[in-house]
């Protein structure tokens, strides 16, 4: 299969960076691992597109890798940060604590972060008023990745509860370029989600098969979201908010097992031949009962969930 799994970020220190050390918790310790958040903003390709539509995320960035991990450290909250990275995705136990007994207990959860290949610190103590004027004049290089990846199921279709906006939601399986140390040659994959909208969420539902093999080239969307569970002691409701970090396509390309393009635009076609009589028909009676669907509403907020 083929490997590519790129992320272009340019963005500003969120938080001051967090040091793990072994042995753990000493402060003379070796330095293994540096994370941080990085705060960058998701452009819009569209054109005519209103600026206010811009959105910021805060990606974690991790590193184990001594070429990065003394320039890491140095980092402060506000500095200005661009670098070249890969995706890299953990799915592992979370825990949660039921307010009703106390009871605590794990469910399966989810994250990602990106591994550094090339760092560069551009500025130094920006404000946040600065920084975000910075992640706008860069917003075409602030959040973007390409990833190859076989598509792990058939992607899920709704359409957004009020926008009407169509969304689609499905797994791609990436075959590691850049191996993680102290991860085994039989887990150097990763698994990230793709949550596409509108036209792009469309053409994915009708083109993507499992198996089939997609070029994405979109940006990272992170989002919290609530979680229920019911307590393994006494039966109440738990609620937990968890975070998501997904794929957002700009565009896919269908490479192989899917269905073309010419395929979509052909079933597009045959829809249409078999609406037009229902719609006539329905033209005919259409006094005989009345439209509370109240006209098609243009629901174009791409970043609905």
């Amino acid at each position: 299969m083929a490997r590519h799994n790129e992320v272009t970020l340019y963005g500003q220190v969120a938080k001051p960076p967090v040091l793990l050390r072994k042995p753990q918790n000493d402060p003379d310790g070796k330095l293994i691992r540096v994370l941080l958040p990085l705060t960058v903003i998701r452009g819009i390709r569209d054109f005519g597109a209103k600026d206010q539509r811009l959105k910021l995320d805060e990606v974690v960035i991790m590193s184990d890798n001594e070429r990065f991990l003394d320039a890491m450290k140095e980092w402060k909250q506000g500095d200005i940060i661009t670098m070249r990275g890969t995706l890299i995705t953990n799915r592992y136990l979370k825990r949660c604590t039921c307010e009703q007994c106390g009871h605590e207990q794990t469910f399966q959860g989810y994250s990602a972060y990106i591994y550094p290949i090339y760092t560069r610190l551009v500025a130094q103590g920006y404000t946040p008023e600065q920084g975000l004027s910075e992640l706008r004049r860069n917003a075409e290089v602030s959040n973007r990745i390409t990833a190859i990846g076989t598509a792990c199921g058939k992607p899920s279709f709704h359409r957004h509860e009020r926008s009407g906006n169509p969304i689609s939601s499905y797994t791609i399986d990436i075959e590691r370029k850049y191996r993680i140390k102290g991860v085994p040659d039989s887990d150097q994959h990763d698994f990230p989600i793709v949550k596409s909208y509108g036209e792009v969420a469309e053409n994915d539902y009708m083109a993507i098969e499992e198996g089939g093999l997609v070029f994405i080239d979109g940006q990272l969307q992170v989002r919290n979201y609530e979680r229920t569970f019911i307590c393994e002691s006494c039966g109440a409701e738990i609620k937990k908010i968890d975070n998501m970090t997904e794929i957002v396509p700009y565009s896919t390309e269908y490479l192989t097992g899917c269905h073309s393009m010419a395929d979509i635009i052909a079933a597009r076609e045959q829809a249409k031949e078999q609406e037009a009589p229902e719609a006539e028909a329905a033209a005919d009676g259409s006094g005989d009962e009345d439209d509370n669907n109240g006209g098609w509403e243009d629901g174009r907020d791409d970043w609905e969930n």
